[in-house]
C-alpha cells in the first residue's frame, strides 16, 4: 500500500497561539511535517514581548505589543498556562508581563521550536491553489513572504494557521470637534509608562481592563485622571 504523504503546515505569528499550534504540529510527525513558522519580528512572544519605543520599527511595520511598563494580569497564571505546562510554582498567580514571556520562551525551547520560525520574516500573502489528484479535486495554500533583507520567498502548504492576533491595531474612533484639541491624543496601545502624565489633566475614555488599570497608574503620579 503507498503511504500517505505527510501534510504541510504554515503558520503565522510566533506569539503564544503560533507556538501552540507549531508545539502540537511537531507532536505528530507521522502526520505532519515540521511546521514553518513565520514571524514578522526578530522575537518570539507576540503581544507579550515589551517594547519601550512605539510607533513602527525599522522595516516600517508597526510596533505590535500593546504592553505597558508595569502591566500584570488580569486573568490568574492557573487560568492563562497551557495544561500540559504551568507556570512555576514560585510565582504569585497575578504576573507581571515578563514572567508570561519568559514563560513563552521556556515553552519554545521545551519543545524545539526555535528552529522551525523563520524571524524577521512578513507574510504578504495567502492565496488558495485548486488542484487535481487521483481521488478528486483538493486545495492547497501558497504563502508569499518576504525577509526584513527584502528577498522573497513563495511555499505550498496543505494548511495554514493565522496566529497573527488581535491585540495590535488600534482604533481610534472620531470625537467630534477633537480636530481642536490641543493636548495629545494616545491610544492605550502606544502607552508605556505614567511618568510623562504626572500632574496633567488627562481623560481616560473607556473603562474596561487597559482603561482602568492606566487610570491607576495616573493616580500614582497626581494626575488628574
Amino acid at each position: 500500500m503507498e503511504q500517505r504523504s505527510r501534510a504541510r503546515v504554515a503558520v503565522i505569528g510566533a506569539g503564544p497561539a503560533g507556538l501552540c499550534a507549531a508545539r502540537h504540529i511537531l507532536s505528530r510527525p507521522e502526520t505532519f511535517d515540521p511546521p514553518v513558522v513565520y514571524e514578522m519580528t526578530d522575537h518570539l512572544g507576540g503581544t507579550w514581548f515589551y517594547e519601550e519605543r512605539v510607533g513602527t520599527y525599522d522595516n516600517g511595520y508597526p510596533i505590535h505589543s500593546s504592553m505597558y511598563r508595569d502591566l500584570r494580569t488580569n486573568l490568574p497564571k492557573e487560568v492563562m498556562m497551557f495544561p500540559d505546562f504551568p507556570f512555576d510554582d514560585h510565582l504569585p498567580s497575578f504576573l507581571h508581563h515578563t514572567s508570561v514571556q519568559r514563560y513563552l520562551e521556556k515553552y519554545c525551547e521545551s519543545y524545539d521550536i526555535a528552529r522551525h520560525i523563520k524571524f524577521n520574516t512578513a507574510v504578504e500573502k495567502v492565496k488558495p491553489v485548486s488542484m487535481e489528484t487521483e481521488t478528486g479535486g483538493a486545495v492547497t495554500w501558497e504563502v508569499i513572504s518576504h525577509r526584513t533583507c527584502g528577498d522573497r520567498n513563495t511555499q505550498t502548504f496543505d494548511s495554514v494557521f493565522v496566529c497573527n492576533g488581535h491585540y495590535s491595531d488600534p482604533h481610534l474612533p472620531y470625537i467630534p470637534g477633537i480636530e481642536h484639541f490641543k493636548g495629545k491624543v494616545l491610544h492605550s496601545h502606544s502607552y508605556r509608562c505614567p511618568e510623562a502624565f504626572a500632574n496633567k489633566s488627562v481623560v481616560v475614555l473607556g473603562a474596561r481592563a487597559s482603561g482602568v488599570d492606566i487610570s491607576f497608574e495616573l493616580v500614582q503620579v497626581n494626575a488628574q485622571s
